[in-house]
């Protein structure tokens, strides 16, 4: 790692990781909002993004949860409440923003109120409801993740017991948050416990200077690999909704490849702080660029043809974003630098 990267108190890689993610999924929704068509190409990699991003969260958190766990610090109650709340508000923002801005019939007071109840959760906003539960968790169990990890015994463990999940959906009551967890046929959401493997994998991973060995390098290429099959033989992906294990495991190569280029760039450059602001500022990127692709489709409609396009818009609302935030940053920072004590 660089001298720059090593004083800069994070973990540069982590930033560098998010960012790559943060990126794919801006991408991802601009594609699905507001292109059209949307050529074979595109949509291929489209689908490769949502393949990968879920699960990549998910392991970029149980990344960052162990690395904050072994610091030994322990934060009271109400600083490890503030995750959650950011992340609710997140969901907040962005799906009542959907429902306002994207909904062809119309909002209500009735639909607002599902939203703030997380028993309606609108597209491109459900993942946050799911994170929001999650980090909810991890407040009281957090601490304990990497103990677990640690434990080849409990991690195996833990691993098929995921995996499981994706083999058998649950069908039992409609209960509110249910489906936050649970796999259910018919639900579009990000349900917890079939993908939770990628959270305690994330979290093993955080103790490891190396990207992988080569045995992960070919249980994980194994998996991408049956997938791809399968797809090819099949003509269709493995199911998404309700998530498969097969689909579950299916980014395992190209999450280990995000994790071996995000090392490899901090170790031979000085990463400037500016390029990992999406990293490093994952909720407002997502929620900003989201509420902005709603407005573009209520107010302009499909503006984008094809993947250029696409990738233009991208890097303009990703550099907008960063940029407003970077300059909001100086300028609160100059007031209150300016303010009389």
């Amino acid at each position: 790692m660089s001298t720059r990267n090593a004083n800069l108190g994070r973990c540069v890689e982590l930033d560098v990781f998010k960012t790559f993610l943060v990126v794919g999924m801006v991408f991802a929704h601009v594609v699905q909002i507001v292109q059209a068509p949307i050529d074979g190409f595109t949509a291929g990699l489209s689908n490769v993004i949502n393949l990968v991003s879920f699960p990549g969260f998910l392991f970029a958190f149980g990344w960052g949860t162990a690395l904050s766990a072994r610091s030994g610090r322990v934060r009271p109650v109400w600083e490890r409440l503030q995750g959650p709340a950011k992340i609710l508000l997140a969901f907040y923002l962005s799906g009542i923003g959907a429902v306002i801005l994207t909904d062809g019939n119309g909002w209500s007071a009735a639909r607002i109120l599902g939203v703030v109840t997380l028993t309606d959760l609108p597209g491109h906003s459900e993942f946050l409801a799911s994170f929001f539960v999650l980090s909810l968790a991890m407040v009281w169990l957090g601490r304990g993740l990497g103990h677990v990890v640690r434990r080849p015994a409990c991690l195996v463990a833990c691993l098929a017991a995921s995996a499981s999940f994706g083999c058998i959906p649950f069908d039992g009551p409609d209960l509110p948050w249910l489906a936050i967890v649970l796999p259910a046929p018919g639900n579009t959401y990000f349900p917890l416990a079939p993908y939770a493997m990628w959270l305690f994998l994330g979290a093993s991973y955080a103790d490891r200077t190396e990207p992988f060995g080569r045995i992960d390098l070919c249980l994980a290429a194994s998996a991408t690999y049956t997938l791809l099959a399968v797809a090819l033989i099949t003509g269709s992906l493995p199911s998404r909704f309700p998530p498969s294990t097969l689909w579950v495991i299916g980014p395992a190569l190209f999450l280990l490849l995000y994790r071996a280029a995000s090392m490899a760039i901090v170790r031979r450059i000085a990463v400037p702080r500016l390029w990992t602001g999406p990293g490093r500022h994952v909720l407002v990127h997502l929620v900003a660029s989201n509420l902005s692709l709603f407005a573009i489709q209520s107010v302009c409609g499909p503006i984008v043809r094809n993947p250029w396009e696409a990738a233009a818009l991208t890097i303009v609302l990703i550099a907008a974003i960063t940029g407003f935030r970077a300059a909001l940053t100086r300028a609160m920072q100059a007031a209150f630098t300016l303010a009389p004590t």
